[in-house]
């Protein structure tokens, strides 16, 4: 391993936190500080870089947006032609805010000159609230949901979780990976660790794909292996003991997928 890449919610953060609330876990943070004094680590979340880069000091790049805006040593990249794309997104955070409350919430990602690009709309507050208020409020949900998709938006749905995000265009992890890889010099031994379906582009261009396991794990992850969510601390600390070598047979590998992944190209 000569890099890490890594996702955010669900990997090296709890994946059920308010967004006020989110953080990377005291014991990964202090393994990630170890890991990247020695390697270069970077984050590829759909959160914003506002959001992202000052809750991981330890890293040295970024895609926020899934891509759609990286950061590194040399400055700020956007994908082109987003500007065209700013209208219809406004429009559909005007709609959904006027259908949030009572447990349903908006929240609106940014580019780094503060342009509103893609936003989530999340209703896992609703659960503590009454059946009726909780089934108004995915209702509600599911009405923003139809009018983003028929705006030619591009919706992301996640397995079991009571949020979806919206984007302009499409968005690709694996992309975002491929840029940070090139930008940060790298030709090989790049690592990637995710627990969501957005991870799976990343991890068929990784040159190491390591799932992260929890209740709300998206079942069908194309990883090399995976570990346990409350075991990422030690599996990380184990790197730098072990040279970056990475052993399938590790203590905190609980599966493996070596031969069914689809082969690199």
């Amino acid at each position: 391993m000569k890099a890490l890449f890594l996702d955010y919610d669900g990997t090296i953060s709890p994946v059920d936190s308010a967004r006020s609330e989110s953080a990377v876990t005291p014991e990964n943070m202090a393994a990630l500080n170890r890991v990247s004094t020695q390697i270069p680590v970077a984050v590829i979340t759909n959160k914003d870089l506002d959001f992202v880069v000052k809750r991981t000091p330890f890293a040295v790049a970024w895609a926020g947006l899934a891509g759609l805006e990286i950061k590194t040593a040399d400055g700020i990249t956007i994908v082109d032609g987003l500007e065209s794309k700013i209208a219809g997104i406004t429009a559909a955070i005007e709609y959904a805010k006027s259908l949030s409350g009572c447990g349903l919430e908006v929240e609106e990602k940014h580019t780094s000159d503060g342009t509103t690009m893609a936003f989530s709309v999340d209703w896992r507050r609703a659960k503590n609230r009454s059946h009726a208020r909780r089934d108004s409020a995915r209702n509600r949900a599911t009405q923003i949901l139809s009018y983003c998709e028929n705006s030619a938006l591009v919706t992301y749905l996640y397995w079991k979780q009571p949020f979806f995000d919206v984007f302009p265009c499409a968005i690709s992890k694996g992309k975002a990976l491929l840029t940070l890889k090139q930008k940060l010099g790298l030709s090989n031994g790049v690592a990637y660790m995710g627990d969501s379906k957005t991870d799976n582009p990343a991890f068929d261009v990784a040159d190491l794909a390591i799932g992260v396991l929890h209740k709300e794990t998206f079942p069908n992850l194309r990883y090399d292996f995976a570990v346990n969510f409350p075991d990422v601390p030690a599996f990380l600390n184990s790197l730098p003991e072990n040279d970056f070598q990475v052993n399938q047979n590790s203590q905190f590998v609980v599966k493996s997928r070596l031969r069914g992944r689809r082969p690199k190209t």
